[in-house]
């Protein structure tokens, strides 16, 4: 073994073949590429490249279309307008629509759903953002329809009077269908989750796939919307801000928190950025770091009290810019099983007992076990983690809850810890 590792190793190792032995298949032109040595059944054999999307109505306020998405199965195959009155004699359209008589008004919503589905598959951004339309179903005044596959529910007296400053809007999840496709897989590199093109990814077929593998999981969550105005304010604040250090030279923590994340791209793909690259692209900004914070300080409460093990919950940040304001996080069960509808999260978006998890939460994020040295970490040079005020103690959980990977993580952006300029929330509610 110790013949093939090392820098002596590699040269005498054998020229690759180009092989590749999933597809059955070899390099047309061969291969140039060096080969690397690997111990059976290493974690970094290859990693697998997913999307995951929410089954949500494509449009939150209007019944008409979300019954048509409902419906499609059937509603597809209509050749036109005089289809329409013997569509409506058979069950179940027979009285899923009869709050809509003007057979008009009815194929007009269908045709306004086909052209949606044919721009989906022609656009390709519409192909690969996927949040926008959760977002826009989760925060919109008015709630879909309930169905089998989504329903929500938001509470008669809104937000809880103590938690107005905090949250602007709550919203319980009491059904959830999450599709989950694998889109390819990467070797010795993890996928970048910011420039997938950084990482060679293989393929999955021979030629372009016309199916995935993907799995269905089914469960609940809560949705928490973060005051637009509390945001921008805390933006604008937090990058006024500065600290001198035992040096005497002046710092920013954001700027800190952004140079270290040019630093960890330029050592991580040092072999393979092309001239020129822009090393901050992709970097998720200010708002990604306190509501990532705040989403990873609940989850960590929540799993002390709703039932499910931290693995088994999973997040989505929506995280906007000036531009397209989001500041919301959902915080839901990912479990293939009957695990994850139980009912024990959905419960802790009541407003007693948000409040009393809320108020856990902050609390317990002002202090960890590792300080002073987690509250006084930040990435400066030459550091190139991706953290800061954080550490397995007080913020990190499962890989497979998080969805960066326990990265873009500060307590003190979230809760006063040194700097009360830096925090999102100066009191405890």
């Amino acid at each position: 073994m110790r013949e093939a590792m090392g820098r002596r190793g590699r040269d005498q190792l054998p020229r690759c073949r180009g092989r590749h032995p999933h597809l059955g298949t070899f390099a047309e032109q061969g291969c140039d590429k060096q080969p690397h040595i690997l111990v059976v059944g290493a974690s970094n054999q290859w990693f697998a490249q997913t999307l995951s999307a929410l089954a949500v109505p494509e449009s939150g306020a209007n019944e008409l279309d979300a019954r048509i998405e409902k419906f499609w199965g059937n509603l597809q195959h209509v050749p036109g307008p005089e289809s329409l009155p013997f569509m409506r004699t058979m069950a179940p359209l027979s009285y899923e629509f009869e709050k809509w008589p003007d057979n008009g008004e009815l194929w007009a919503a269908i045709e306004r759903h086909r052209a949606g589905l044919d721009g989906a598959g022609t656009d390709p951004e519409s192909r690969t953002d996927l949040l926008t339309p959760e977002w826009q179903v989760f925060s919109g005044p008015t709630l879909p329809e309930p169905s089998d596959d989504f329903t929500l529910y938001r509470h008669p007296d809104g937000v809880p009077a103590p938690l107005k400053d905090y949250y602007a809007d709550v919203v319980q999840a009491e059904r959830l269908r999450e599709v989950r496709a694998m889109i390819g897989f990467t070797r010795l590199d993890a996928p970048d989750f910011e420039d997938p093109d950084l990482v060679i990814r293989a393929p999955l077929a021979r030629s372009k796939p016309t199916w995935v593998p993907a799995s269905e999981v089914r469960g609940e969550g809560i949705f928490l919307r973060v005051p637009e105005e509390l945001l921008a304010a805390w933006e604008k604040r937090v990058r006024a801000s500065s600290f001198t250090d035992e040096r005497r030279e002046t710092h920013s923590v954001p700027e800190e928190h952004r140079e270290a994340y040019g630093r960890f791209r330029e050592h991580r793909y040092s072999d393979r950025l092309p001239a020129g690259f822009d090393r901050y692209r992709g970097w998720p900004g200010l708002r990604y770091y306190a509501l990532h914070t705040l989403s990873h300080l609940l989850i960590r409460t929540i799993a002390l009290e709703c039932g499910y093990s931290s693995a088994s919950l999973s997040e989505r940040i929506y995280a906007g810019t000036e531009d397209d304001p989001r500041s919301g996080l959902l915080i839901y069960t990912a479990v293939p099983d009957a695990e994850g509808t139980l009912g024990g999260l959905v419960s802790l978006a009541e407003p007693d007992e948000l409040v009393r998890l809320t108020r856990r939460a902050l609390s317990d994020a002002r202090r960890c076990s590792s300080d002073p040295l987690c509250a006084e970490r930040l990435p400066r040079r030459p550091e190139d983690f991706l953290h800061g005020a954080a550490c397995h103690v007080c913020l990190f959980v499962s890989e497979t809850t998080c969805e960066r990977g326990n990265r873009y993580l500060d307590r003190r952006f979230v809760v006063p810890i040194g700097d009360p300029d830096l925090a999102l929330y100066s009191e405890i509610p």
